[in-house]
């Protein structure tokens, strides 16, 4: 430790010398890949110069808080670096090769300094050999046999993500090296520097100028509470002369009386001015408190985010020593990395994201002579493309690689009795894709991304349900893959699907909910002893929730339709009956205290604005206890036969809660409602079922209202079915679109009462 520093100070210079430290080996490993790729001109004396002073930053700070080995070894590199530059060359694979074993190497003695430990690295003979790097770089006398020792470390598995610039591409030259057997992405480790964000300027100024505006609303209630303490006086003093008064009431003369009452009336007079002006200024103070208080939690949470670079970046080195490996030329590019996410959420897609690149690396991408011959380039592409999609983020990977035969996926899940031949048959193929996603699928007789090491792309799955996030596959054979994640942007906030099951509300995860749907009782199948549902082309065990849970099965009276949840947990899938499904909305969970955590089934609690409280299923328990559940007991559900023959409504809109609200309305007055989240979904339905009247919403994804109503009205089938709009589009501009297209009725939410739609539909049918 330098002397006069005490400890405290020297631990929080340690910590700021960990970021630095990550940031210039960041900065000197893309510019050597840029090097390696071929710079020249201008951009190649740009990089040198930039790799050049990184090294020298690296060893002056290291020397400053006493990390002598890190100072050495940076030392080593700048004079090497010092030579490159003078020379005005780029560096082989060779002297990128130690130049990267070498930042390795710092990264351990780093990483040993704040352990207090020897760092595990031959630090002599890698100065040894960065010594000879140099001179045989000046002299131009450079062999690999120099600089390449078996018996060193050349390089670590560990790797750092920190926010650094980096080459919009990295193309990877072949060159000889040692073959491992199963190469593979690194991952990086934890360092000094990985609890560490860094916040913008900007970001810290929009959350003083709102603390600033908070401040002034505080004051504002305080004058509020001045007010309503004279509003409380006031009350005591009427109550006090009424009182005095009523007791007095018998011996009262009529002056008396008249003074009281006068009294009494200008007290009131007063009470209702100042209640009148009490509760507006609240009202507003109110709603200010609430605008401020939701732009203050934005902001926090905006304060966790990252740019997704923090994680791509780094990934070009490891996604050059692999394909160095495996012999193979990649062009690994990355773009709209500097779209921010929760540290959280980028930590958390970190396995997946490896897990997809190696298995692109591996398996995806041909030989170079394997291309050529295919009349491709030899030098294969990957692409890692980020973006924003709804309010999500969009992670691509892609490569130009061999792609994925359906047919060879379907072999390898028949052999592996993942799925039997009749589950096959009904199969689309999207279906067939995600086999690959099952567990226990992994095998290099597939030509496809499957890395074939035991681990499937199963773990893809169960890594983004738990960051509330999903991945979708595409591919064309001998034209590539393409692997699509859509993750939330930060997990700070939950949504959860409200249900009454056993005469109590719970509320689920939305992420762990698959689906809500009504079945009659004609599709409960028995399978081996046991009820289960047929939910994308394979069987699902259906459960009575408020039986799994222990309160006993609810009597459905007369029911016609039973009301289903389909809660996953990563492959596994379990249909769960509920009393009612009643709507979506944002919870914070509260999780369970000691002893409580032990709770089966339960992970946590939130609140209502009423101040209930509500028990968050856990939903991982859930589907455990539900596949261990036993039969149903259906006391007064009626089969289709046994029913009377209601009309039927198909209720199509996105959202969850207009879509509840709907049929609510529609059932109770003895309708038999049906629900579809879009046009298409809708579509789908008309075509298998038969329905008396729709009701749909305008503004939805895949297929609007008014698409569905021109398709209905243009089917010779349903062209008599008469349909209603239900929208917030208020102008007479969309009001004319939807007769064009043949709605029978047009109703605003704006104006919406349950007495306008029951009327409407009652009219039309």
């Amino acid at each position: 430790m330098p002397l006069g520093i005490d400890q405290e100070l020297m631990r929080l210079l340690l910590d700021t010398f960990a970021v630095e430290l990550e940031e210039q080996i960041q900065v000197i490993i893309d510019g050597l890949l840029v090097l390696e790729k071929g710079a020249a001109g201008d951009e190649r004396h740009q990089v040198l110069e930039n790799i050049f002073r990184a090294a020298h930053n690296i060893k002056g700070a290291a020397r400053g808080v006493g990390v002598t080995d890190v100072s050495d070894i940076a030392h080593h590199l700048e004079s090497m670096f010092a030579v490159l530059k003078r020379e005005n060359i780029n560096p082989d694979g060779t002297v990128t090769d130690i130049a990267l074993e070498s930042l390795d190497a710092m990264r351990k003695a780093m990483a040993a300094f704040c352990a207090d430990q020897q760092p595990y690295l031959n630090k002599a003979g890698l100065l040894e050999r960065l010594e000879k790097v140099a001179t045989a770089v000046e002299s131009k006398t450079l062999t690999t046999e120099e600089v390449i020792d078996p018996a060193v470390v050349s390089r670590s598995d560990d790797e750092t993500n920190v926010v650094v610039p980096a080459p919009e591409s990295t193309v990877v030259e072949k060159e000889s090296v040692h073959q491992r057997e199963t190469p593979s992405v690194a991952q990086p480790a934890e360092s000094p520097a990985a609890d560490v964000v860094r916040i913008k300027l900007e970001k810290l100024e929009k959350l003083a100028a709102i603390m600033e505006e908070l401040q002034v609303t505080k004051i504002e209630m305080d004058d509020h509470l001045v007010s309503v303490q004279h509003l409380r006086n006031r009350v005591q003093d009427l109550a006090s002369g009424w009182q005095r008064n009523k007791n007095r009431g018998m011996s009262r003369t009529s002056a008396d009386t008249d003074f009281w009452l006068k009294q009494s009336t200008d007290a009131i007079t007063e009470l209702d001015w100042v209640s009148e002006r009490a509760y507006r200024e609240m009202r507003s103070s109110a709603s200010r408190l609430g605008i401020l208080v939701e732009s203050l939690q934005d902001s926090v949470r905006m304060m966790r985010l990252v740019p997704v670079a923090t994680l791509l970046r780094p990934m070009t080195r490891s996604v050059r020593d692999i394909a160095r490996e495996l012999n193979k030329k990649i062009n690994f590019e990355i773009s709209g990395d500097d779209i921010e996410i929760d540290r959280v959420v980028l930590d958390g897609v970190r396995d997946p994201l490896i897990h997809l690149l190696r298995n692109a690396l591996d398996h995806g991408i041909e030989s170079p002579q394997q291309r050529l011959d295919k009349g491709k380039p030899a030098e294969g592409r990957l692409h890692v493309a980020v973006s924003r999609e709804s309010g999500r983020i969009v992670l691509t990977v892609q490569d130009d690689g061999e792609g994925i035969s359906l047919e060879k996926i379907s072999a390898s899940a028949r052999k592996k009795k993942i799925v039997s031949d009749v589950e096959l048959q009904v199969m689309g193929r999207d279906e067939i894709l995600d086999l690959i996603f099952r567990p226990g699928f992994s095998s290099k007789e597939i030509i496809t991304s499957i890395s074939g090491r035991g681990i499937g792309l199963d773990v893809v799955v169960a890594n983004l349900r738990k960051l509330k996030g999903s991945v979708q596959v595409e591919t064309e054979e001998g034209r590539g893959t393409r692997f699509i994640l859509r993750l939330p942007i930060t997990l700070a906030t939950e949504h959860g699907v409200l249900v009454r099951a056993g005469g109590t509300v719970f509320a689920i995860p939305t992420s762990a909910v698959d689906r809500i749907m009504e079945i009659r009782l004609e599709q409960i199948l028995e399978v081996e002893a046991s009820h289960a549902i047929l939910h994308g082309g394979r069987t699902i065990p259906l459960r009575d929730l408020g039986t799994t849970l222990e309160l006993g099965a609810y009597e459905r009276i007369n029911s016609k339709t039973l009301p289903v949840m389909v809660v996953a947990k990563g492959w596994d899938s379990v249909a769960f009956l509920v009393d009612e499904i009643i709507g979506e909305r944002e919870i914070v969970v509260k999780p369970l205290r000691p002893p409580l955590q032990v709770v089966r089934n339960i992970t946590g609690g939130t609140l209502t604005g009423s101040g209930e409280v509500i028990m968050v299923l856990n939903p991982s328990d859930l589907v455990d206890s539900g596949l261990r559940g036993s039969l149903l007991q259906l006391k007064g559900v009626q089969s289709e036969q046994q029913q009377v023959k209601v009309q039927r409504v198909l209720v199509v809109d996105d959202s969850i809660t207009t879509r509840s609200l709907e049929k609510s309305i529609l059932e109770h007055a003895g309708y038999k409602v049906s629900v579809a989240v879009d046009g298409r979904q809708a579509w789908g339905l008309l075509q298998e079922q038969v329905f008396d009247l729709v009701v749909t919403d305008v503004e939805m994804p895949q297929m609007t209202g008014f698409e569905l109503t021109a398709l209905i009205k243009q089917s010779d089938k349903l062209k008599n079915m008469p349909v209603i709009i239900v929208t917030s589009l208020a102008n007479e501009q969309d009001k004319r679109r939807g007769i064009e297209s043949g709605a029978d009725a047009y109703i605003v939410k704006g104006q919406f009462e349950t007495k306008i739609l029951l009327d409407v539909v009652g009219q039309l049918i």
